[in-house]
C-alpha cells in the first residue's frame, strides 16, 4: 500500500495550483500544509497541519490556529522537520488527534502504522525526498545514490505493507537533485518570491523520481491512500 504525501514548505497558492496542473496523483494523497490552500478546497486528498514548531513551549496555539484554518478537522499532523515528542504525543491525543507520520524508517520494508504508548498512531515514512538527497552527505561511508527506481520497485512488489512517500512540492518542482541545489535558490524563492518552476534543475531529480514513481504506479494499476484511509485499511481508525 503506498500512500503519497507532500508537505507545502515555502509553496505559495500559484506554485500549488500549478504543481497539482502538472502532476496528476494516482489516487487520494494527504498534504500536511503549512497555510490553507485554495487549491486543495474541494479535492479529494486529505488536507492536514504541517506546523512549524520553534520550541516545545508554546507549540499547541500555533497547531490550533493552522488546523483551524483548514477546510476540514484533521485526524493527522506530520510537523515541520519531524518535531515530535512524548508529551508532544499526549497532547495530540487530547486534541483528537489520531494519527502522526514522523518516524524515518527510511528504505525499510514491511512497515506498518503502530501504535504510541500515549494514544497515537504512526505512519512511518518509508521515502522522503530531502532525506534521501541528504543521505549521501549525512552517510558518505554508505555510498548512498539518491532516486534509485529500486525504492519504488520495493514499494510495488510489497502490497501488504505500508510505503509513505513524503515530498515536498517545492522539490518537485524544482528538481532539486542536492542540497547544493536547493541551497542556491532559497533565498530567490523564500524571500524574493520566485516561483520554483522558474529556477527549475535539470537531470535526474526530486522531478524525475515523483514522475517515475506516479508512471511505476499507473503501470501496476496502484493508486495512492490518505493516511487516514490507510489508518482504516489496517483496522487502526477506531482502535
Amino acid at each position: 500500500m503506498i500512500c503519497l504525501t507532500f508537505d507545502t514548505d515555502h509553496m505559495s497558492e500559484p506554485a500549488m495550483q500549478e504543481f497539482l496542473r502538472l502532476f496528476p496523483i494516482p489516487g487520494k494523497a494527504t498534504f500536511f500544509c503549512h497555510r490553507r490552500f485554495l487549491a486543495l478546497d474541494g479535492a479529494v486528498h486529505e488536507i492536514a497541519p504541517h506546523p512549524f514548531i520553534e520550541n516545545l513551549s508554546n507549540w499547541k496555539p500555533r497547531l490550533e490556529a493552522l488546523a483551524a484554518s483548514l477546510p476540514e478537522k484533521p485526524y493527522g499532523t506530520r510537523t515541520h522537520s519531524c518535531v515530535f515528542s512524548h508529551m508532544v504525543g499526549i497532547e495530540l491525543h487530547d486534541m483528537g488527534y489520531r494519527y502522526i507520520s514522523q518516524a524515518s524508517a527510511m528504505y525499510q520494508t514491511g512497515l506498518r502504522p503502530f501504535r504510541h504508548p500515549w494514544g497515537v498512531w504512526e505512519l512511518p515514512i518509508y521515502y522522503m525526498d530531502n532525506m534521501d538527497f541528504w543521505m549521501a552527505k549525512n552517510w558518505p561511508e554508505i555510498g548512498h545514490k539518491p532516486f534509485s527506481s529500486h525504492v519504488i520497485e520495493a514499494a510495488l512488489d510489497n502490497e501488504d505493507a505500508l510505503f509513505v512517500f513524503d515530498m515536498h512540492p517545492l522539490h518537485v518542482a524544482l528538481n532539486t537533485r542536492g542540497h547544493e541545489d536547493y541551497a542556491s535558490v532559497k533565498k530567490r524563492i523564500v524571500i524574493d518570491g520566485q516561483s520554483p518552476f522558474e529556477v527549475a534543475f535539470h537531470g535526474r531529480g526530486a522531478r524525475a523520481f515523483f514522475e517515475e514513481l506516479c508512471e511505476a504506479m499507473d503501470r501496476r494499476g496502484a493508486r495512492s491512500y490518505s493516511c487516514v484511509d490507510a489508518l482504516a485499511h489496517f483496522g487502526c481508525l477506531n482502535c
